[in-house]
């Protein structure tokens, strides 16, 4: 019985995890010469990396706020 309450938490563990695509660093754009604000985290308030051109968040999510991006 307790297994079965497991696995079935373990799944929606592994539901809610696939769905912050904000903390897959391999999403991330990969930094380039001058812009060193891309790919970095994000805030709750936005990125703190105003340098390089960065204006928003992408990949927000209630308890993962992504990662900084010039949209």
């Amino acid at each position: 019985r307790y297994l079965v309450y497991a696995v079935i938490i373990l799944f929606c563990v592994q539901i809610l995890m696939s769905s912050v695509n904000g903390r897959n660093t391999s999403l991330r754009p990969a930094s380039e010469r001058g812009k060193g604000c891309l790919g970095r985290d994000c805030h709750k308030d936005g990125c703190r990396h105003p340098s390089g051109g960065c204006n928003g968040c992408i990949g927000s999510h209630a308890w993962c706020k992504g990662y900084c991006a010039i949209l």
